[in-house]
């Protein structure tokens, strides 16, 4: 009995996050060794959680210019740009973001920034992903 009762717990688990559309990362001329990918899935408010790994990312720092953070950008479809967080690189060069938006159709934008709490991206954009959509 306890062997169904889990089993169904876990496939309504999985009907409330919706399926992920996951998509590739693209890499910039400034970051050519990035890769990574992206994730989009749907919460149980009909939000959409964003999933966001990369390896091999150099540190802002690294930069010319040097820069202190990434910051992650979702991109509306008329191209509006709103932030999703920062985007930390370890020591292994290795970069994560977890976050959530309103937003069902979108692209991930990925630019270098002096602060994190910027408004507007001000860097170039070195990384990016195709449209990722919630389902």
């Amino acid at each position: 009995m306890k062997k169904y009762l889990l089993l169904a717990a876990a496939s309504l688990l999985m009907g409330l996050s919706g399926c992920a559309k996951e998509v590739v990362v693209s890499p910039s001329a400034e970051l050519p060794a990035v890769v990574g990918e992206a994730k989009a899935t749907r919460d149980a408010n009909g939000n959409t959680r964003v999933h966001l790994e990369v390896e091999h990312m150099a540190p802002p720092q690294n930069l010319q210019p040097p820069k202190s953070v990434y910051v992650v950008w979702a991109e509306t479809p008329d191209k509006q740009r709103y932030s999703l967080g920062q985007l930390k690189v370890d020591e292994k060069r290795r970069g994560r973001l977890d976050s959530t938006t309103a937003f069902k159709v979108f692209r991930l934008v990925v630019t270098p920034e002096d602060f994190p709490t910027v408004t507007e991206p001000t860097g170039p954009e070195v990384l990016a992903t195709g449209v990722l959509e919630a389902k």
